[in-house]
Parts: C-alpha cells; structure tokens; sequence
C-alpha cells in the first residue's frame, strides 16, 4: 500500500493512504507522534464497499509542516481541507487518542459531514493532563532520544506482536517535525470542549482498550456520557492501540457499528 499524495485548497500537501472503493467512505486520524501507518492493517481489513483513507497530518509521515499552530481546532480544519481535497462530503470518521480529540471537533464544527463517528482511546472533552511537567526543550531533546520514544511506543501498544511493523513505527515517530513534539503535548493539555460537546448529535462508538494506562477510564466514560448517542465499548487483551494490538476484532466492532 503506497503512500499518496494531495494538495488543499490552500496550498498545503497532504499524504495518505487509501484502500478499497465503494459508496461507503471512511476517514482515519491518527494521533501523537504518528502517522497513517498505525491504520495500515486497518485498511487492509476494510469490509467490501468501502472507501478508506488514513491522513498524515502536519509534520507527521509524508504531510509537510503548514506554518500553522497545531491546536485541536485547527487540525480538525486541516482534516476539513484534506476531505474537501478529495471531494469527500460524506464519511464515517474515525480518531484514535488525540486524533479522537480531533474527531469530536470535527463532528462540532462540521456535523453535516459525518455519518457516525469513532472514537478509539481518546482524549476526553476536557483535554488530556500530561502527567510530567512539560518543557519545550525537553521535548526537542526526545526527538533524538531513540530509546526513550522505542520505551514509550512499546507502552502505548502492549499487545502488539509484529516487530517489523513497530520498527517502521518508529522510524516514522523519530522524523516526526519539532512542531509536533512541542505543540502536541500542549494542544492536548490545554483542550477543552465541554461547552461544545452537546453539538455532536451523530452516533458514536468510544471504544477503550482495556489495558490502557496512558487514558484514563473516567475520562472516556465521561466523555462517551456526554454525547447524546453514544455508547462506551472496552476491547479486552490490548492496551492504547486497537487497531494495532488487535486488528481483526477492532475491526469487526467499527464496521458492525457502521452497518448498523
């Protein structure tokens, strides 16, 4: 499956990966330090008649930085760029951890698009507390902390079996931009759409690993609570990454979810 390649209304060039073709379309947003590699098995999994894509947003895989700040918001916008690119006015729209930050905004602020939405181990509504006291100069020296980022990927993906695929993972973390080890960790911290939340009224699937440290349970719980047609689902035998740790079952519950 070969990267590709387009380019928004404003200029900005955005790489993705795409796989199926069908009338149903489905959008992948992927989190921090990431890219649209971690949906790779995902795609490959797709039900027939559907049309799947999975973005590499801002500084992260193939998609060049946009001299932008990189809040929630506005990576939600860039999203609305990438699927107006490609002509997609109507999609399932699925977001892991900040992804799924992203993907709430984008069914606030743009619900005529969405036909439902997922949320895989996200960040709550009201944003996801770091844990540590965040420092910019820390962060830009993990960029080049090679068995730091190996420590952290491994944590974030406990059940994951595939070497070869984590070993890609990771060289596509490590040329992750400086904007994206700075300002994610800020733009997670800082989120906050408690207020907004109400203003998402298609259904939705929050699915949680069940092993996962890194989201805290209360959080998804109270988020999922918060969204009129919402239901909470905890998949057991992986951690943060589903769709890594347990591609076939995360797979069988999004488009079950889908066609119902």
């Amino acid at each position: 499956m070969n990267s590709l390649f387009t380019h928004t209304s404003k200029g900005d060039e955005v790489g993705y990966l795409k796989h199926g073709s069908g009338p149903r379309k489905v959008i992948f947003i992927h989190g921090n330090l990431a890219s649209s590699l971690w949906w790779r098995k995902s795609l490959q999994l797709i039900r027939p008649g559907y049309e799947a894509y999975a973005l590499d947003l801002p500084g992260s895989g193939g998609t060049p930085e946009t001299r932008s700040r990189h809040t929630l918001d506005y990576l939600a916008s860039f999203v609305n760029d990438f699927a107006d690119a490609l002509r997609l006015n109507r999609f399932y729209l699925a977001g892991h951890s900040m992804g799924g930050g992203i993907a709430q905004l984008f069914a606030i602020n743009y619900p005529e698009k969405i036909e439902k939405l997922v949320l895989i181990n996200s960040i709550a509504m009201d944003g996801l507390a770091l844990g540590f006291d965040y420092d910019d100069n820390m962060m830009r020296a993990i960029m080049q902390n090679e068995p730091m980022l190996r420590h952290w990927l491994r944590a974030v993906m406990p059940g994951m079996s595939d070497d070869e695929m984590f070993e890609q993972i990771l060289a596509h973390a490590l040329k992750s931009s400086e904007q994206v080890f700075v300002e994610h960790p800020r733009a997670m911290s800082e989120a906050n759409w408690t207020d907004r939340i109400h203003k998402i009224k298609c259904p939705a699937l929050f699915i949680h690993g069940a092993w996962d440290d890194l989201i805290p349970k209360v959080g998804s719980e109270r988020t999922a609570r918060a969204i009129a047609e919402c239901q909470l689902t905890y998949l057991e035998n992986c951690g943060h990454s589903p769709m890594l740790e347990a591609p076939q079952a995360f797979n069988d519950l999004i488009f079950d979810f889908f066609e119902k």
